[in-house]
């Protein structure tokens, strides 16, 4: 018997935040995928915080991020720094596989485009998951208005 699972050997770098691109690599990882998330510094991943907002019950536990982000590895590089770049692209040179979510005028600041990225590593999958695409009035808006409409409990 082993222990090989269907994405063993996989090499995943998760470039987004909220649910449905975190939980798109989890799944990768549940299934032997080594994914590594990117955060970006100060904060992190945003839906770090949805516990802490209306209309989500009382916790002391961010259960639902925890369930999205499980069986990964963390960084967070300063992106305005220029290491932090250098430590991008070592990492794009690494992956099999960049996941994101960010609205396509968002990707170009940590030049996470395809164009940006396919130079550094021709055999790289890049998957962008977005709320409204990449083309239409919408597709510089997040998927998510829950940034706009968060109350804080104190």
């Amino acid at each position: 018997m082993t222990n090989e699972s269907l994405f063993s050997g996989v090499k995943v770098l998760d470039i987004a935040s909220f649910i449905a691109a975190p939980a798109s690599t989890t799944v990768l990882s549940d299934f032997g995928a080594d994914v590594v998330k990117v955060e970006r510094s100060g904060m992190g991943d945003p839906h770090r915080y949805t516990y802490l907002s209306l209309p989500n019950p009382p916790s002391e536990e961010n259960y639902a991020w925890q369930l999205a982000n499980r069986n990964k590895r963390g960084l967070v590089p300063d992106l305005k720094h220029l290491h932090a770049a250098e430590v991008l692209v070592r990492l794009v040179k690494w992956a099999d596989v960049l996941v994101t979510n960010f609205p396509p005028h968002v990707r170009k600041r940590p030049r996470s485009n395809y164009d940006d990225v396919s130079p550094l590593n021709p055999r790289l999958i890049c998957a962008d998951i977005t709320g409204y695409g990449e083309v239409g009035r919408k597709r510089t808006s997040p998927g998510s208005t829950l940034r706009r409409i968060w109350r804080v409990r104190g």
